[in-house]
């Protein structure tokens, strides 16, 4: 039977068998076949009735109930990847592929999108966790798929995104290790022995709170030793083996006041520098990099190379404990030595050690927020605040100062 009461409509009805109707209203064009869709119902009842239920189920359409798409999550990675790359970092995007390969797409690629409930994305997540995946790394690919999710809202191929009712792993924040002030002069000792490159790295990572991407993207040109200040400017990241340079994490750059410490660390950079050059007879570059395994400064060290690095360096400062140890345990570990031989210090541990030191002097969180390049002074508190128990205890005693008792 033809359509009937419902033509000047934004939606069609049709009599299929005597007070049975068919409803049906277009919901846009499929944003992967580009073929219009429509949402039907069928509605039994006189003819004015059903086109009152028309009139509902084009609003319902028009207020976002129904899904609109024939999508996979496979094809909507796809999408939000294509709209992401330019706008993130090389190695972010790297990365995001690199997991999605790996785990998401073989997982849930070929589910419709209109059908991804939390449940499913539940049982995902026990699945990976039972593979022996961490919670942190289950929690990444959650991160994704709500990102894509949020997106497919933003496109309009769902009406809601079911991450948000999903329920991913929770994860322990690590307990924060920092180095003592000792301790680190010891490791910038140790490390001017082993690598020079390092030490450097070691010493400004501390002194400035710079992250390793920043400090492997410095040139002498950002940096006056003459009023003791340097510019960060850029970032450098490597993704599948490419070095690329960009914006900072946060997209700004920052200035930065050098301690005399810190000029002298870089002054000795320098000579070290210009007598590399004049040994080898290679001239610097016209801007070389600061870190730098060439003795032109053309190229800069990798991220990666600080840490492995950095990390060679508290091997080394475990060794005497360690073969000590294996005296009488020959098979002992690093994780065997007591802990006061231990230097389970991590490259960024360096950064961490820079927040903390500056925090515990009583400088204002905005000033340290901003020194070390952080979006807002609230994450600066919420990381490191609870790591500051002696600043805890000067309040309580000016809350106490307040308060007389007889």
């Amino acid at each position: 039977m033809p359509s009937r009461a419902g033509q000047s409509r934004p939606g069609t009805m049709r009599e299929r068998s005597a007070g049975h109707w068919e409803l049906r209203a277009f919901t846009g064009n499929d944003p992967v076949t580009g073929k219009p869709t429509r949402a039907t119902e069928t509605f039994i009842g006189t003819e004015k009735a059903a086109g009152t239920a028309l009139s509902a189920l084009v609003a319902k359409v028009n207020a976002g109930k129904f899904n609109r798409s024939t999508a996979t999550v496979g094809q909507l990675l796809d999408k939000w990847l294509e709209a992401t790359e330019p706008h993130q970092r090389p190695r972010t995007v790297y990365e995001n592929k690199r997991k999605i390969e790996a785990r998401i797409r073989p997982k849930l690629g070929s589910v419709r999108l209109s059908r991804l409930g939390a449940d499913t994305l539940d049982a995902a997540y026990r699945q990976w966790l039972d593979e022996g995946l961490s919670a942190a790394t289950v929690h990444k690919y959650h991160s994704i798929l709500s990102a894509a999710c949020r997106q497919a809202v933003k496109w309009g191929w769902i009406d809601a995104a079911p991450t948000a009712r999903a329920t991913p792993p929770s994860v322990m924040r690590k307990e924060m290790v920092v180095p003592t002030p000792d301790q680190l002069s010891k490791l910038v000792r140790a490390a001017d022995a082993i690598d020079p490159v390092i030490a450097c790295a070691t010493a400004l990572a501390a002194l400035t709170g710079a992250r390793r991407g920043e400090l492997v993207a410095l040139k002498w040109s950002d940096i006056d030793l003459v009023i003791g200040r340097v510019r960060i400017a850029r970032s450098l990241t490597v993704a599948n083996g490419e070095q690329h340079t960009g914006l900072t994490k946060t997209h700004a750059a920052r200035e930065l006041a050098l301690d005399p410490v810190a000029v002298e660390v870089l002054k000795r950079r320098w000579a070290y520098v210009g007598d590399l050059s004049r040994r080898a007879d290679s001239p610097l570059v016209a801007d070389p990099y600061v870190l730098s395994y060439n003795a032109n400064g053309a190229l800069p060290v990798n991220p990666d190379t600080l840490t492995h690095g950095f990390t060679k360096v508290c091997v080394a400062m475990e060794k005497p404990a360690l073969d000590k140890l294996r005296e009488t345990k020959p098979k002992a570990k690093r994780s065997d030595l007591p802990e006061g031989q231990r230097w389970p210090f991590r490259f960024h541990d360096l950064r961490h050690f820079s927040v903390t030191t500056l925090i515990a002097a009583g400088v204002d969180v905005r000033t340290v927020a901003e020194r070390h390049g952080h979006a807002r002074a609230t994450m600066t508190l919420d990381r490191y605040a609870h790591a500051l128990p002696e600043r805890d205890r000067e309040a309580a005693g000016l809350l106490g100062a307040t308060l007389k008792l007889d």
